[in-house]
């Protein structure tokens, strides 16, 4: 299904390579089948335009989706048009396509290849784990959709829910201009809990970087059981700090026991809102482990370790605390900080940080900068150590390069990031792609690994795979199964 939407805040495309963003949901019908929803909106920037009758100009994209589970494969490849247009120097805006798999329950790789068919460029296929994890008479929350607007479906589609048509936000990224989140999730089963009666349902923000759960953005609704149901609502972002979120969904039992949930990340930017002082003020931090840390350079160190671990309003607040000879507010803050997050016991939570900081300033530190402030140091701080660490120090026409392999970082599983450094005796590894949320994310980071064999151009043309059909080529599989 084709639909025209606004991408707001991009940056304007100076050269035709097509820019996808891509929205992976998954649902369930009870009793019937489970199935996947893709929504992938293209920049109409991006996109090469040609004209099909004089002052009539469209872009096709050909999509080809590939779901493989075991030996088992399900294909699809569609070609979809975008909106006719008559100027194609004031393009904007961005073009969505919707598709939707009916799929048994288990775990997906799902294998996305597109190719603008105007130009001729196929951009690298894009591989990622699906989940569809809803077992029969089981309680679920199923994946929330946030989205810009619905209508009432006159004919269903692929786009239609509990009969409404929604058009997807693809990006999930809210600017400082927009106050709405809006959303839908399906609650599924809930009769298996209780035969009747009601279940509670909570929704609400929380911080990515703490979990910490915003004040006054936690909301309840009862529900009566039955077999499947919907949450549709909007809450007002007004107020929200800038920062990286999870919108969290939960059921619960009548005695407030967790059933089942489920989250989703968004951005948000609102430079209007800081960090309230207030908040800070009321705080004793007598006879705390912050009282006896009085050295004003020792605070400042503090304050800058803790970054990795900072939302984005608290970084704000802290950098410019950092420009004042505050002692006092210093240590109002790091204990708040620590308390927000270890609430039962602050200073060993405190003391675990300093000793992990003092491991990465002896393993990552450059001639430049110490361990903490390099790339490897901040991930090893904000996620804790790898479950494995893939090291290719001299594999032939490439950089030397790192795997980070993490099992389960928050609620994502079988995440990666990849290191490379141009010049290893520095030990400087700079972060090029992971595929964690909120993460520097670069389909194309193989290319850069291998641009010693390139050269300064290796980006001018150079398909993903060229370098797999030559020597090298061990990135790749590293990334995808790390050993």
């Amino acid at each position: 299904m084709l639909l025209l939407v606004a991408l707001a805040g991009q940056a304007q495309v100076k050269a035709k390579k097509l820019k996808p963003y891509l929205s992976t949901t998954t649902y369930s019908v009870p009793g019937m089948t489970s199935y996947v929803e893709n929504a992938i909106a293209f920049d109409c920037r991006s996109a090469v335009y040609k004209e099909f009758e004089p002052g009539q100009f469209k872009a096709t994209v050909e999509i080809t989706t590939v779901f493989r589970k075991g030996e088992e494969a399900t294909f699809s490849k569609v070609a979809l048009d975008s909106p006719v247009v008559t100027d194609t120097a004031n393009l904007s805006g961005a073009f969505i396509d919707q598709q939707r798999f009916s799929l048994d329950n288990g775990e997906y790789e799902m294998e996305i290849s597109i190719t603008d068919m105007n130009s001729g460029v196929a951009l690298p296929s894009e591989t990622i784990t699906v989940n569809l994890d809803y077992p029969e008479g089981t309680p679920a929350v199923s994946d929330i959709l946030l989205f810009d607007s619905f209508t009432k479906a006159e004919t269903p589609s692929a786009c239609t829910k509990s009969g409404f048509d929604f058009l997807p936000r693809v990006y999930p990224f809210y600017g400082a201009n927009e106050d709405k989140l809006r959303f839908y999730a399906e609650l599924y089963n809930s009769d298996k809990v209780h035969e009747d009666g009601q279940f509670l349902v909570n929704y609400f923000i929380e911080t990515v970087e703490s979990s910490t759960k915003m004040k006054n953005y936690y909301f309840s609704q009862r529900y009566d059981v039955k077999k499947v149901d919907i949450l549709l609502n909007t809450i007002d972002i007004k107020d929200l700090p800038s920062g990286n979120y999870y919108l969290v969904v939960e059921m619960r039992d009548r005695s407030n026991n967790l059933i089942c949930s489920n989250s989703c990340f968004f951005q948000r930017s609102n430079p209007e809102v800081t960090y309230d002082m207030g908040d800070l003020a009321g705080i004793n931090v007598a006879n705390t482990f912050v009282s006896d840390i009085d050295d004003i350079d020792t605070l400042r160190k503090y304050l800058r370790y803790i970054e990795p671990l900072c939302t984005e309003m608290e970084r704000d607040y802290s950098v410019n605390l950092l420009k004042t000879d505050d002692a006092l507010t210093m240590q109002q803050f790091l204990f708040n900080f620590w308390s927000a997050r270890s609430p039962m016991n602050p200073k060993l939570a405190f003391d675990d940080y300093l000793a992990a900081v003092k491991r990465v300033n002896m393993s990552f530190k450059t001639t430049t900068f110490p361990g903490y402030r390099t790339d490897r140091g901040y991930v090893f701080l904000k996620y804790g150590q790898p479950d494995k660490i893939v090291e290719s120090p001299s594999e032939p026409g490439a950089y030397p390069y790192e795997i980070w392999h993490y099992y389960t970082i928050g609620n994502q599983r079988n995440k990666r990031f990849v290191f490379m450094a141009k010049d290893a005796s520095a030990n400087n590894f700079q972060l090029i792609h992971s595929d964690v949320i909120g993460e520097v994310n670069n389909p194309r980071w193989q290319l850069e690994v291998y641009s010693r064999i390139y050269g300064q151009g290796y980006d001018q043309g150079v398909d993903q795979t060229e370098y797999e059909k030559g020597w090298g080529s061990h990135a790749g599989d590293l990334y995808n199964d790390p050993r």
